[in-house]
């Protein structure tokens, strides 16, 4: 007998080493506290091999109580609780069934009434979004039903016994947990919807993955139902271990055989999204191992927390395994709506931004699932000491805040650079125009605010205060602004030159004697770009008046010197007519806001008449106009035999015989020269 219990005894030891080996670090006194329970055993001061000791023991005791499980749940149920009335186990179930059967029959008839608004959903041709959010409103209908059709049946049987409030808990709370996991995936899979899929899956593994987590939740929802309903009748301590313990291995392995059966759909599911092919890297298909791994080490805490009597140990396994679950369907709920984002389905840059974004939620929702998971179970990350305790805060921190951090800033990057691809398109418009002006000088400033933000929430992980070195940065900045007053004048004026939206990319403006198109903007000076092709860069804070001249219009006035004897008719006719001319022009009769109008004779001048004429066009297009316009009403008046003067000076004579005078003195001036070259000559 003795020899029997001494290998036992060794047995349950190396159980122990083997079951809780990747626990050594957590499983020191001051992380892991063995409840002080009847059945416990105080763990003496020692280093891990104590811990072991201590779960040795335990296990130890658990397996010894499987040769009295029978006795006592014959106890339990001849007397729960050591004092309140036996309970028939037939009995029990008969109960349970027609409460069962009453919240069945509930969820069916309103299911039922519901068939008519859900199948005109189902019709109607709404955003999928909003048809699957309403369509998973009305689905929690029925299962309020079920919990109020379980309630009323159990109000109208009264059962006498104490037990029975917590029996009726258990089983209600394990029956909605299972129900609402089913509406839930149904919103985000719609195995029998795709339209209405938010996790972009082919139909087979839309329908395999509501299987899987139903089946799982489950699974689990109904051993932990029977633990409450146990707990309920009294049965406790190491009965409950014996018992919980085998069970709950039951949904770990089904959620292997899912991964295991599943690993190359997943692996084409998860492949796409990242811009690769499943086939051609076959890494992929190590998820199956990590996910193992995963379950296997979420397995050993429950045993451990389970062998320690820890309460909540149940809803906690429950809730890792929906954290295991969420994890792959955030991140594949998430592919859809970048790739509209990044209109990642239309161009292979898209799709190459979308796959860059991709990879780092993966990571990032990877490393959050995981401490999620710890944090589920105790281990708070930021409470960790010691240099384990500072490298596991670093790569909690520091990957999430980066990799995050790297999404954010992608993701505004693209925001910013589609509007300006938009305001590029729609230049001609006041908000266009503004918007590619604001919007480069808003993405350099939040890079900078990310950046910061980044920096000091890593610095914050790494264990530095990072409130004085915010106080050190508020001094310099204090000293750099009395030291840089200039720069920052520059600065100020140009925000409120921008918000008061004095001038955009691409205006032509007068700033003093400089004149050029508007070509870059900073933050403290002003790019001008010379029609000779000299650039001028002028700070915004020595601009004291600017003049544009690319704002909403542009008129332009032309003058013509004519003789004053002209017919101001004829020259308004001609004006009329060049102006419908232009006015048909494909090219230019678009930019006409007012077409070519003659304003008759503006001035008059000692030999000549000035006729205006003007017209007003979009900014920027009048130069153009104007050049055309001159050279057809130019023609025009010369056709008609409208010339032009000059601003020759002309000299008027009264005397009739002058011509001839001066015609007889010319012709004596020529004779005088012909005689003086003869003598020369001779």
């Amino acid at each position: 007998m003795n020899e029997d219990s001494g290998t036992r005894r060794r047995l349950a030891r190396w159980s122990a080493l083997a079951l809780f080996a990747v626990l050594l670090f957590a499983a020191s006194p001051s992380g892991w506290a063995v409840a002080q329970t009847p059945d416990a055993h105080a763990p003496a001061a020692g280093g891990p091999a104590t811990a072991l000791e201590v779960y040795a023991e335990r296990l130890e005791a658990v397996a010894a109580t499987y040769p009295q499980l029978p006795t006592i749940l014959s106890d339990a149920f001849a007397r729960p609780n050591g004092r309140e009335a036996a309970v028939n186990p037939l009995r029990l179930l008969r109960g349970l069934l027609i409460l069962f059967a009453a919240g069945t029959a509930a969820l069916l008839l309103t299911r039922r009434v519901l068939a008519g608004p859900v199948r005109k959903l189902e019709v109607d041709d709404g955003a999928p979004l909003l048809t699957g959010a309403l369509r998973f409103v009305l689905g929690l209908v029925p299962v309020g039903a079920f919990a109020l059709g379980v309630l009323v049946v159990y109000a109208i049987l009264r059962p006498p016994h104490p037990a029975a409030p917590a029996v009726l808990l258990a089983v209600l709370q394990a029956a909605l947990t299972v129900l609402l996991t089913d509406r839930l995936i149904r919103f985000l899979c719609a195995p029998d919807h795709p339209e209405q899929r938010l996790i972009p899956l082919e139909d087979t593994d839309a329908r395999a993955l509501h299987r899987t987590g139903v089946v799982t939740v489950t699974l689990a929802a109904t051993v932990l139902g029977l633990i409450d309903l146990l707990l309920a009748l009294g049965v406790g301590g190491n009965a409950i271990v014996a018992i919980g313990l085998p069970l709950s291995t039951v949904p770990f392995l089904y959620l292997l055989y899912r991964v295991w059966r599943g690993r190359v759909a997943v692996a084409r599911a998860i492949a796409h999204p990242l811009g690769m092919a499943a086939q051609d890297h076959p890494t992929l298909g190590l998820w199956a191992v990590v996910a193992s791994v995963y379950l296997v080490a979420l397995w050993l805490v429950v045993a451990a927390a389970a062998v320690r009597l820890e309460p909540a140990t149940g809803p906690r396994m429950l809730a890792s395994l929906l954290v295991a679950l969420a994890v792959p369907a955030i991140a594949l709920m998430a592919q859809r709506p970048l790739a509209r984002f990044y209109r990642g389905e239309e161009t292979e840059a898209g799709k190459a931004a979308v796959a860059r974004v991709m990879r780092a939620l993966w990571l990032a929702l990877f490393v959050v699932g995981v401490f999620a998971t710890a944090a589920i179970w105790g281990f708070r990350v930021e409470q960790a000491t010691g240099a384990t305790g500072i490298a596991l805060r670093l790569l909690f921190n520091v990957t999430v805040v980066i990799l995050l951090g790297y999404v954010a800033w992608t993701m505004v990057v693209r925001a910013i650079d589609r509007t300006l691809e938009e305001a590029r398109h729609d230049g001609t418009s006041s908000r266009g125009q503004r918007l590619a002006t604001l919007l480069p000088l808003l993405r350099k400033f939040l890079q900078v605010v990310l950046v910061a933000i980044v920096v000091m929430i890593v610095l914050s992980s790494l264990g530095i205060e990072i409130g004085p070195l915010l106080a050190g940065a508020g001094v310099v900045g204090i000293a750099i602004g009395l030291g840089a007053q200039s720069t920052i004048a520059d600065i100020l004026a140009g925000v409120f030159f921008l918000l008061e939206d004095a001038f955009h990319m691409g205006d032509y403006v007068e700033v003093g004697n400089l004149r050029g198109t508007v070509e870059g903007i900073s933050l403290r000076s002003l790019k001008l770009r010379h029609h000779r092709g000299a650039v001028h860069t002028l700070p915004f804070g020595q601009i004291k008046a600017l003049t544009n001249y690319s704002r909403d219009w542009a008129l332009m006035r032309l003058e013509f010197r004519v003789p004053p004897e002209t017919d101001m008719g004829l020259v308004k006719k001609l004006v009329k007519e060049v102006g419908k001319e232009l006015s048909a022009d494909p090219e230019m009769g678009p930019s006409f806001i007012e077409p070519l109008k003659s304003q008759g004779v503006r001035r008059v001048e000692d030999d000549a008449a000035i006729i205006g004429v003007k017209f007003i066009t979009k900014p920027n297009e009048q130069f153009v106009i104007r050049r055309e316009a001159y050279h057809r009403l130019i023609r025009a008046f010369q056709d008609h035999g409208i010339h032009l003067v000059g601003r020759g000076v002309v000299v008027r004579v009264d005397d009739p015989d002058a011509a001839n005078r001066i015609i007889g003195f010319a012709a004596a001036q020529a004779m005088n020269g012909t005689g003086k070259e003869s003598g020369a000559a001779e």
